[in-house]
């Protein structure tokens, strides 16, 4: 560890999506502990959550004025393809979110988000400035 390095305590949440019965999605998302503690939003029994990250943080004070995204592609872990019900045959498409409030401070991370790579589809806007 460095010197001087601050350790902060995270709520690691786990979650499975799915549509129907199918799974198609899992993630892992990290928020400060110091930030919902005590709060709705520490307690599992709220999720999901309407609105999702954004309103849990917004009914805490904290305005995201950001999100970024990081894509990866690869052949899925045993747990993935298990969590998933795919083969292992089945490419994947892994991402990192990370919520980021108006202070530029990064309030949560979602890594992995995990689904599978032959039936979902990835679009993008990208509004331009004149």
């Amino acid at each position: 560890m460095r010197t001087g390095a601050t350790v902060a305590a995270l709520l690691a949440r786990h979650f499975v999506f799915y549509d129907n019965d199918q799974p198609t999605q899992m993630s892992t998302s990290c928020v400060r502990w110091s930030d919902v503690a005590g709060t709705p939003v520490a307690d599992p029994i709220n999720e999901p959550w309407p609105g999702g990250t954004r309103a849990q943080m917004a009914s805490l004070g904290i305005r995201i004025s950001q999100i970024t995204e990081s894509f990866t592609a690869g052949m899925p872990t045993e747990l993935e393809a298990a969590t998933l019900r795919i083969g292992t045959g089945v490419p994947v498409l892994r991402y990192t979110r990370k919520h980021i409030a108006d202070t530029g401070r990064v309030i949560e991370v979602a890594h992995p988000i995990v689904r599978r790579g032959d039936t979902t589809i990835v679009d993008f806007r990208i509004d331009l400035d004149d």
